[in-house]
């Protein structure tokens, strides 16, 4: 199993015996202490979840610069940005009202960045189905009603490009509620603010997938009627979120820097293991072993911790905005926040011409079976803002695993993660860093604002581009 075979040699690589003066072989060895582990049941069992401008998340900020300067790196910072509005999730519940004989309560969650009803209210369901666009035409009796709608992918555009559109659609059509059924197995929730921050429309909730079948099954026989009950809180006061930034500096003079970066903030129902508590750890760790090996790479290397990705990259568009001027000497990016799986490789996001010098930078990882390279696109990670400017964007490419079984519900905590796999992750993030940062030619060069342009359409993710930067400079 080529799983099994990456992790042994991770073991191999870091007994006595072999290359140890070889600067991927020390970085492996130093992987295999658990040191990311360590820090990420820390974070887990100590912060806990970390919505975006709570208290959590600044504790979890604290404790990520305390702990790169305790790894030496004394020019460790937080760089500010505005937050547009806070957001706690208050009590949410809902029940069938009619038909009597069905009467019962139902599993519910809020959406992050959806308001409250306020008070309890009864509402009739009508269920808009899947539509096929975002403007469909809606049925009659809309205003008031709670309705039950399945955003799906639409063409290249993923289904939170639909579920914003059609908030913003019922919003104007009156509606009291926006009901989305969950895809999560035993009645788990799901939670998000991709395309809702800084404040949704109209309440939206996800509904359990088992009660949303069973309210469809009623729906089939006559009409239905239920309560819902959502009490989340909004605060719009001056607010400066932050990301947390250090530099391990080249030894080559043009200030050349190559990124790597995760986010810190989650989803409050959980401890935000996987999504990115592993990722965080994974380049903390990173980071720590570089400085401890004595690691100096032709160029710098900066690790970049954002806050604000689960509301559409706040963190990490800040990062762009603030250092525009630095852009042209952005090597590259490197994210990891896609959980603790088996390494595959790389991923591009659309950038063909970075495939061969990628597949050959990353040679050296055959051991970890983590050589590979996809042009999948995506927009809904903070490799996105570098793509729109025309960086060479790239994510780290895992095996599926059960990651987006636990993905935003409240199952995505600490016991989730493995530790060899986070121990295999931690070490071709660090690997492929030095590999980054110490190669004498870039992998690929700026693309111009054309360029950029054209590989955002052709990749896929325009749409969730004009989604992401609605209403905001780029």
């Amino acid at each position: 199993m080529r799983v099994a075979r990456g992790l042994l040699v991770l073991l191999l690589v870091a007994s006595p015996g072999l290359a140890q003066d070889d600067p991927l072989a020390r970085i492996a060895g130093a992987a295999s202490r658990g040191g990311a582990m360590t820090f990420l049941e820390t974070l887990t069992d100590t912060v806990g979840g970390r919505v975006t401008g709570s208290r959590e998340l600044r504790a979890a900020s604290e404790l990520i610069l305390s702990e790169l300067k305790k790894a030496g790196y004394a020019n460790a910072r937080f760089e500010e940005y505005p937050l547009e509005a806070r957001w706690t999730r208050g009590p949410a519940s809902g029940r069938i009202t009619s038909p009597p004989e069905s009467a019962r309560a139902l599993v519910v969650g809020a959406y992050g960045w959806v308001p409250g009803t306020e008070v309890e209210i009864q509402a009739p369901l009508l269920d808009l189905g899947s539509p096929a666009k975002g403007d469909v035409a809606l049925p009659t009796g809309v205003k008031g009603a709670a309705v039950l709608v399945d955003p799906q992918k639409i063409g290249v555009d993923p289904s939170f490009v639909m579920r914003a559109a059609l908030a913003k659609r019922l919003a104007e059509a009156g509606a009291a509620a926006m009901l989305i059924p969950s895809d999560k197995p035993h009645r788990m929730v799901y939670t998000s603010a991709f395309g809702l921050y800084p404040r949704a429309p109209l309440p939206v909730i996800s509904v359990a997938k088992e009660d949303s079948l069973l309210l469809r099954r009623l729906l089939g026989k006559g009409a239905v009627k239920l309560a819902l009950d959502l009490r989340n809180i909004f605060d719009t006061s001056p607010y400066r979120e932050r990301n947390v930034i250090a530099d391990l500096p080249g030894a080559a003079p043009g200030g050349e820097v190559v990124l790597i970066g995760a986010h810190f903030d989650s989803w409050d129902p959980a401890q935000g293991a996987n999504d990115d508590g592993s990722g965080v750890a994974a380049v903390l760790e990173a980071a720590r072993i570089l400085k401890s090996l004595g690691i100096a790479p032709r160029r710098t290397i900066r690790f970049a911790f954002f806050s604000g990705e689960e509301e559409a990259c706040l963190g990490s568009r800040a990062y762009v905005k603030a250092h525009e001027a630095e852009l042209d000497r952005l090597r590259a990016v490197l994210v990891m926040d896609s959980g603790a799986q088996a390494p595959r490789g790389i991923g591009l996001h659309g950038r063909g011409d970075l495939e061969a010098p990628v597949r050959r930078l990353l040679a050296p990882l055959a051991s970890f079976g983590a050589t590979g390279t996809t042009l999948d696109a995506s927009f809904d990670q903070d490799h996105a803002p570098f793509m729109v400017v025309g960086v060479p964007a790239m994510t780290l490419w895992v095996e599926d695993g059960d990651y987006d079984t636990n993905h935003h519900a409240v199952t995505d905590t600490l016991d989730k993660i493995d530790p060899r796999l986070l121990a295999a992750d931690t070490a071709v993030v660090a690997m492929a860093a030095y590999l980054l940062a110490d190669s004498e030619q870039p992998i690929g060069r700026r693309l111009s604002p054309e360029e950029s342009a054209e590989l955002l359409r052709k990749a896929g993710v325009e749409g969730t581009k004009r989604m992401v930067y609605a209403g905001a400079p780029r």
